[in-house]
């Protein structure tokens, strides 16, 4: 198992010291997450941290019906309070999320302890990181925090960048991503891949697909790309289901 340990005590700041947050994103597939607590807090967390294809093991005499229903599913477990210690050897990030704040500073001591990411939800004292507020459309994703100082204010800038970036972003970054692909497997030189791709990003993509004109799409994309570049593969791919709806001219309404 791809190990998520860290030094916490050498990552320990004097009382008198700011914390500072380093910003960033983890690849949680296939690791092993333990939470400990069954309510709506812990259930929050755990439907979160399954869009992330991490293995996930709870711990709480209690479960939520949604918590039991995903138990049922096995799509989460549910492990024995007795087995707490012998699971935390096992897992990469520990939660805290029971109603206790003394209990979570004691699973978050103990999770220090042997070098684990650990989160006590609203007990930003007992952390050695935070979970950010996050804006995601596909593949496109913002964070947002404040230190832990003000969730409520993390939660107000996601809302007002939820209605700036919509799905049409998504759908952008998957454009991108699959031409980029495409270029970089052809081994041009990346001295001119560069420019080429910030062209791309800077381009009349974006309006095109939030019109979901899909000629429009191709046409910009082969005046852009060399002769031959598999440009109506990609559009099908990425657009998939407009291109079945409209495959030669664009809805000129914005994508749902």
């Amino acid at each position: 198992m791809v190990s998520l340990r860290i030094l916490t005590h050498k990552m320990a700041t004097s009382q008198n010291m700011k914390t500072a947050y380093y910003p960033i994103f983890l690849n949680l597939k296939d690791q092993n997450v333990l939470v400990v607590g069954g309510g709506k807090v812990a259930e929050r967390k755990i439907v979160n941290l399954l869009k992330y294809g991490c293995r996930i093991h709870v711990v709480s005499p209690q479960l939520t019906a949604r918590l039991k229903k995903l138990v049922a599913e096995e799509k989460i477990q549910h492990i024995p309070e007795q087995s707490l210690n012998r699971f935390m050897t096992k897992a990469s990030m520990v939660i805290a999320a029971t109603d206790d704040p003394v209990v979570n500073s004691q699973i978050a001591s103990r999770a220090k302890e042997k070098g684990l990411l650990v989160n006590a939800v609203d007990q930003p004292r007992d952390c050695n990181f935070i979970m950010p507020s996050i804006v995601k459309s596909g593949d496109l994703q913002i964070a947002i925090s404040t230190g832990g100082k003000s969730p409520a204010l993390a939660k107000k800038i996601r809302k007002e960048l939820q209605a700036l970036f919509g799905s049409e972003y998504g759908s952008l970054v998957r454009l991108l991503g699959a031409i980029r692909e495409e270029v970089l497997a052809q081994g041009a030189a990346s001295s001119k891949n560069k420019a080429f791709f910030e062209n791309l990003a800077n381009s009349d993509l974006l309006e095109l697909i939030r019109k979901g004109d899909i000629h429009g799409i191709r046409a910009a994309l082969k005046s852009t790309l060399r002769p031959g570049f598999p440009v109506d593969d990609i559009v099908m791919r990425v657009f998939k289901k407009q291109t079945r709806e409209t495959p030669n001219k664009g809805k000129g309404s914005r994508q749902k």
